[in-house]
């Protein structure tokens, strides 16, 4: 990445999109637990439903959404973890970023400091690692933590309304469904 005009708004402009990054991390990592915990208390509350002979279809269905649920949320902030042997001739590699946690666990230390002073050298390189670095923490926000933020709460949408629908019947309807 050539920076032609590199000056205090270059500067400024990869601390804001940094900044915004992490607090939709952040927020997205807020909603998983909320998700978590909501569907939590809701199993807890519905287990002791799934006796009842009127009430069970409704509560089974409405406690495996919200495992379904949990497990989406989970899911979405799990971290990505390489092993060191996997990512050992990463520094070799044109995607490979200094400043990313992920690239530089796998580097011995003497191997991070000169590949640290190359980019610190290197007003270029600065840049160029600074938007890698954001784009990557974009990809993840998007390909992951959102996405299945997103599926998860659809499923806890459409898997309460299919609870609310056949609690409906097996209640009303005086049997439940076969």
């Amino acid at each position: 990445m050539k920076s032609k005009n590199a000056d205090r708004a270059t500067d400024n402009l990869f601390r804001i999109m940094m900044n915004n990054h992490h607090q939709l991390s952040a927020l997205a990592d807020h909603k998983a637990s909320m998700i978590i915990t909501v569907c939590s208390i809701i199993i807890g509350l519905v287990v002791q439903y799934i006796i009842d002979p009127t009430l069970q279809y409704g509560a089974i269905t409405l406690a495996l959404t919200c495992l379904v649920t949990i497990l989406l949320a989970v899911y979405s902030t799990l971290p990505k973890y390489e092993s060191k042997r996997e990512g050992a001739m990463k520094a070799k590699n044109p995607a490979f970023n200094v400043i990313f946690f992920g690239d530089f666990t796998h580097l011995d230390y003497p191997e991070f400091e000169r590949e640290l002073e190359k980019v610190i050298n290197d007003h270029d390189l600065v840049y160029e690692s600074l938007a890698k670095d954001v784009y990557s923490l974009g990809r993840v926000l998007h390909d992951k933590k959102y996405r299945f933020i997103r599926y998860a709460y659809l499923t806890f949408m459409i898997g309460l309304v299919i609870s609310g629908i056949i609690l409906a019947l097996t209640v009303h309807g005086g049997s439940p469904p076969q």
